[in-house]
């Protein structure tokens, strides 16, 4: 052992350099698993937290799924939306008792109510004080989506416009069996009745109705016993509407859903979500009575004294509206004989030809978002609203088709329908309310649209027993806030969830984002149009019972789609008991739903570990202003969360392997470097009889006992180097590094040891020099560089080696690093893990780098100071300085080339072998790291060649 302290002390310096390279290697190694595994358990962390969805399974059923959802292992984020009916209850109560099966929640899609709201509209702010008689026009226009369109009231209704009558004159009021009709009172005592109700008219041969004007009377005069009090006249004492106040109309779209009372609430906890009355009872239904409607509706404005029979279906309510949209109400006031014509009396019917063509003077402008008018709504449901009255029945509603698309392989995109695809006919009982045209061109139908409706119209006065059957009405038991639900379908894990959050889509390419304004384009009224709006109220299953009986409503059908055997239009299925991502988690995710379509043949999504990933969807051109968007919406891609556990299980592995791979060629390097500047000394020792096991021993021991001190350094570095990364080493990893350097230290030095041990004195004193097979006749310095290489082959294979190793471990990488990314990003689960990882990858290649560096300088001193003598001699013959320094870097360049080629081209060929072809992003930087590794080889050979200058000649001849 004193021999060998001897050693160290004696070779101080070269001793310190194998330390320090020991060192490194154990601390680095140390630090950098300690963030492989940090790496893993933040990766698997977030992916286990957002592995469960609000479901586990979606059901729907057979043949449902599009081309685009097969081929990308996708779900819809539509898929909840789209479809009338398909699937039993007798499917359903089977799903429900299969074992492992916690909560089965099915979603029966009934359609769209398209009621008409009146919202109010109070000019008393405008009236001018003093003027004998005006009127004003008032014009409403919806705007939506993102304001890129703009529909005017006069295309949506039979009523082009809206008109508001004021006087300054007494006015009273006279009944008429509409209700109360204005009379205006002159100064002579005559009064003269208004603004009579519209005398309409049908045409017998298209049974449209006869176009008017919607015009609102009213005096500012104290003697006002025709309207209600107001702000424009306090002191009215009548009741019909204050006056200047009018109002505007507003066809406002709901959907409705059907469920289960039981399972919605262990879903998604619908019954927690409840902001104002009830929740359904579990078995609630339908309900008959027989009575007025007044009685039977509570609402305010219902009239008739008539007895009837109202089935009526419970129903919860959204407390707020998922349309994006607002009315403008653009106010102007006509010249004074346009009011002279209104108080003449003319009939609507007559203003209708004279009122729209005069020119107006803009007053103000108005804006009614949709929030005001869903309250204005919800009150007319729950029976509040006289002005709304009648709209807490359902006198028809409409089913959805599915969206027409084309595949275009890398998106879809939405088809047009032809304008008048949807008519509504002119024979038809609704053609009287509605009109004609697409669907009576009411509200935003009147734009483009993308699916097919059909309309399904309550069979009234049908005769039940000796009373008169109306149409269903609504029980309204509660509202609830889709806010309060405990599943969304937000979060990296999300699942489509349009049955109580509205489909959003954001712009796919710079043209449609900037059209949008960078905002996501959300849905608006137009139900044919590419974006739904989720359901507003919500009904029990039982109540299907109703709304599907073809004698109730007509044209129930499944070519009408309407399925009253199969009503049901998905099931989401949520397992019992804790769910992971291990194999036995999901094999037995699996056959439960390979059970569920063995038992009823229905089509069976696994969507646990599943994440949004964006699909772009071409949206054809609005008839209103809109261009044809390029819309990313957010699908589903099922399997995600393995996916990423697999693929950051496989990268730690690989990292791991490459940084214990990079640590010991360091060592190996350092060690190798250690024994050859000492080969002199073997050779001496060997001259004096050390037999080569002593030898042997000798350079082991030497390097066991660095690698101890090494191993027991790199223990206590690794604590607060890893603090000060942010990496957490744990004392047992810690503790690792003094057996791992000892080991590493042996293991590197075993090669070079064995290599003395066997050589002849006289071969480890001399230069290992091979001699040329022939005489070749060198011209220029480039040459002369190679000859040298092929005079010390070990040493130019060993350089080039080193290097290759280091440029091979980058390259790898960076390839293992794009596999990574590459397989788990395009969905907001993966991108947010990808993330994650990055910096683990920078340190690993930081790391690598600096391991390679280290050991490429080092081999290049070791080689460039073991032929100092040929350089001096070089020097004494008449070379230059600077040629001698060409001669050096050539030789360093082109070693650094053949090794840096060699090992990007091998780690090229490893990862096309392991992971296929190399995408594009991994080919360029590793071009750019050979590059960069030769030009590093080159500068690390300036050092050496610094020393080498600053030497005598006559001394390093001398010394060989």
């Amino acid at each position: 052992m004193g021999i060998v302290l001897a050693q160290l002390r004696h070779r101080f310096g070269r001793a310190v350099a194998l330390l320090a390279a020991l060192l490194v290697a154990v601390t680095s190694f140390a630090v950098l698993t300690a963030t492989v595994s940090t790496q893993r358990l933040e990766v698997t962390g977030t992916v286990n937290n957002n592995a469960r969805g609000a479901y586990d399974l979606l059901v729907r059923p057979a043949g449902s799924k599009s081309d685009l959802e097969v081929r990308d292992n996708l779900v819809s984020s539509t898929a909840l939306t789209s479809l009338t009916g398909g699937i039993t209850t007798a499917q359903w109560q089977r799903i429900l008792k299969i074992s492992g099966v916690g909560v089965a929640a099915p979603i029966a899609l009934v359609g769209y109510a398209l009621p008409t709201v009146n919202v109010p509209v109070d000019l008393s702010g405008v009236v001018t004080p003093g003027q004998k008689s005006q009127v004003y026009r008032v014009e409403s226009t919806q705007i939506s989506e993102r304001g890129l369109t703009s529909i005017p009231a006069h295309d949506q209704f039979s009523a082009p416009g809206s008109y508001v009558f004021i006087s300054n004159a007494p006015m009273g009021a006279a009944d008429s069996p509409n209700g109360p009709v204005p009379v205006l009172n002159k100064a002579n005592g005559e009064g003269k009745q208004i603004c009579p109700r519209p005398t309409l008219t049908v045409n017998p041969q298209t049974n449209e109705v006869s176009t008017f004007v919607e015009i609102s009377c009213g005096s500012i005069n104290a003697t006002n016993t025709y309207n209600a009090p107001g702000g424009a006249n306090s002191h009215a004492s009548g009741s019909a509407e204050p006056t200047g106040v009018t109002s505007v109309s507003w066809t406002f779209p709901y959907l409705i859903e059907a469920i289960d009372p039981v399972q919605e609430a262990k879903l998604v906890g619908l019954n927690t979500a409840v902001t104002k009355g009830n929740y359904f009872s579990g078995d609630q239904g339908p309900t008959q009575a027989t009575g007025t409607l007044a009685a039977l509706l509570g609402d305010q404005g219902a009239d008739g004294d008539e007895k009837t029979t109202l089935t009526r279906i419970p129903v919860l309510l959204a407390n707020r509206t998922p349309v994006d949209e607002q009315l403008k109400v653009a106010v102007s006031r006509l010249p004074a004989a346009a009011a002279d014509q209104v108080a003449a009396g003319l009939d609507p019917t007559q203003l209708v030809s004279t009122l729209p063509q005069m020119s107006g003077t803009p007053v103000t402008t108005l804006t009614v978002d949709a929030p005001t008018a869903y309250s204005a709504l919800l009150a007319a449901l729950e029976g509040k609203s006289a002005t709304n009255s009648g709209q807490n029945t359902l006198d028809q509603y409409l089913s959805a088709l599915p969206i027409t698309y084309n595949d275009q392989g890398s998106g879809l995109a939405a088809s047009a329908l032809p304008k008048g695809a949807n008519p509504l006919l002119p024979s038809h009982a609704l053609s009287f309310r509605l009109g004609t045209g697409d669907l009576g061109n009411t509200g935003d139908l009147v734009d483009t649209a993308t699916r097919s409706m059909k309309l399904h119209v309550a069979v009234l006065n049908q005769q039940v027993g000796n009373q008169v059957q109306t149409a269903p009405g609504f029980d309204v038991v509660g509202e609830f806030d889709p806010a309060k639900l405990t599943a969304s379908s937000s979060g990296l894990g999300g699942v489509p969830m349009e049955t109580y959050f509205p489909a959003a889509a954001s712009g796919a390419d710079p043209t449609s984002r900037a059209a949008l304004g960078g905002k996501t384009l959300l849905p608006n009224g137009n139900v044919r149009g590419l974006l739904s709006v989720p359901p507003s109220m919500i009904t029990t299953l039982s109540a299907l019972s109703v709304i599907d009986n073809p004698k109730q409503y007509d044209n129930t059908t499944a070519a009408a789609g309407v399925s009253t055997a199969a009503p049901i239009s998905v099931i989401r299925v949520r397992l019992s008991g804790a769910l992971g991502l291990d194999a036995a988690s999901r094999e037995r995710v699996r056959l439960i739903a390979q059970e569920i379509h063995d038992q009823t043949g229905l089509d069976v999504d696994v969507t646990m570990g599943s994440s949004p990933a964006p699909v772009t969807i071409q949206d054809p051109a609005g008839r209103y202003g809109r261009p044809a968007l390029a819309l990313s919406e957010l699908w589903s891609r099922k399997g995600v969360a393995a996916l990423i556990v697999s693929a950051v299980d496989r990268k730690s592995l690989i990292l791991f392997i490459l940084v214990l791979v990079v640590c010991a060629l360091f060592v190996t390097g350092a060690t190798g470097a250690a024994v050859r500047a000492r080969r002199t000394e073997l050779a001496v020792l060997a001259c004096l009889g050390w037999p080569p096991r002593r030898l042997f021993g000798l350079i082991l021991t030497e390097v066991g006992a660095l690698g101890l001190v090494a191993g027991i350094a790199g223990a206590l570095l690794s604590l607060p180097i890893g603090h000060l990364v942010g990496v957490p080493v744990d004392v047992g990893r810690a503790a690792l590094a003094v057996p791992a350097a000892l080991l590493l230290a042996v293991i590197a030095a075993l090669w070079p040891a064995i290599q003395s041990s066997r050589a002849h004195p006289g071969a480890a004193v001399s230069p290992a020099v091979s001699g040329p097979k022939r005489a070749v006749r060198l011209a220029g310095i480039f040459r002369l560089s190679l000859a040298n290489l092929r005079r010390v082959p070990g040493r130019a294979v060993l350089g080039a080696t080193a290097l290759g190793v280091g440029v091979a471990a980058l390259v790898s990488l960076a390839g293992i690093s794009s596999a990574f990314h590459g397989a788990v990003t395009g969905t907001l689960l993966g991108d947010a893990v990808s993330v994650q990882v990055r910096g683990t990858d920078y340190v690993a290649a930081a790391i690598a780098a600096a391991l390679g560096a280290f050991t490429v300088v080092d081999m290049l001193y070791i080689n460039i100071r073991e032929r100092f003598g040929e350089y001096a001699l070089l020097h004494a013959i008449g070379w230059d300085d600077g040629a001698v320094v060409r001669l050096v870097l050539s030789e360093a360049a082109v070693m650094a080339a053949i090794g840096a080629v060699g090992g990007g081209v091998l780690a090229w060929v490893a990862l096309t072998v392991f992971g296929g072809p190399l995408p594009g992003s991994v080919v360029l930087p590793s071009a750019g790291i050979v590059v960069v590794a030769v030009l590093l080889t080159v500068i690390g050979a300036a050092a050496p060649v610094s020393v080498m200058r600053r030497s005598s000649a006559a001394a390093i001849l001398a010394e060989d």
